[in-house]
């Protein structure tokens, strides 16, 4: 099982924008990265960094295997901005 860190609070506030019940599915996405990392319908930005869709919002993140860590980097509506400097988001 892998362990998932929100190390910004840029997470939890991009997390409160979101409308309760959008907020919600979220949520459980994240939580669902403990299991499978790796879901179906994921796609890779980069080595070891992924977005994973869930309605109209994106997830960004990055998995370490090793250490079996997922790091959540953004949580965003999609828009042009949603994977603009994506790479500096694991710093």
């Amino acid at each position: 099982m892998y362990r998932i860190e929100t190390p910004r609070a840029r997470i939890k506030r991009e997390l409160r924008s979101i409308p309760p019940q959008d907020r919600e599915r979220v949520i459980e996405a994240i939580e669902a990265l403990q299991e499978d990392p790796r879901p179906y319908g994921i796609v890779q930005l980069e080595p070891n960094v992924y977005r994973l869709r869930v309605g109209d919002y994106r997830v960004i993140y990055k998995v370490f295997d090793k250490e079996q860590l997922v790091i959540i980097g953004r949580v965003a509506r999609r828009s042009e901005k949603t994977y603009q400097d994506f790479e500096d988001l694991f710093e």
